[in-house]
């Protein structure tokens, strides 16, 4: 009990201790542990089945729920990087598509943000300056414009003629 990873290895594991050593019943380790009567039932018959390893449950996490592997993503983005290196322009709509006649169904967008974003694609924008700028030379530019003024100052007489 003392190496369990996590809250849940360690309660998992001292519910076998306490049906091992303290011989209690069901009802008193489900309420000691703080878990409930059918999980307690449960974690007894993962041991049962499968010993002290299976007792400690499964890893949580993961990707159940995946159309392609990472592997094949990056099989499907590979020829996009190419267009992208080269100068061309990749659009999420296209990327869209070619996930779905790969896998053969309408997924949304977010999918394929969430594929970019897996593979670390990012969205390249237009700098917003050139990279030559220098402000100095910008402003001393400004100042040695004459200032032009539509209308001189005057009597209304001069204006008007």
């Amino acid at each position: 009990m003392l190496a369990a990873r996590n809250t849940s290895t360690f309660q998992r594991l001292q519910c076998l201790w306490l049906r091992a050593k303290q011989d209690l019943a069901t009802e008193a380790i489900a309420q000691t542990v703080g878990l409930s009567l059918s999980h307690v039932r449960r974690v007894w018959s993962d041991y049962l089945r499968g010993g002290l390893v299976a007792a400690q449950g499964r890893p949580k996490g993961g990707r159940r729920h995946q159309h392609l592997t990472v592997a094949q993503e990056q099989a499907l983005l590979a020829p996009l990087h190419q267009q992208a290196l080269a100068g061309e322009l990749v659009t999420v709509a296209s990327i869209q598509r070619r996930y779905q006649t790969r896998i053969g169904r309408a997924v949304p967008a977010s999918t394929v943000y969430r594929v970019l974003a897996r593979h670390q694609w990012r969205q390249v924008q237009p700098r917003p300056k050139h990279p030559k700028d220098d402000p100095r030379a910008r402003r001393a530019f400004k100042n040695s414009r004459p200032k032009w003024t539509p209308w001189r100052l005057g009597t209304r007489s001069s204006r008007c003629a």
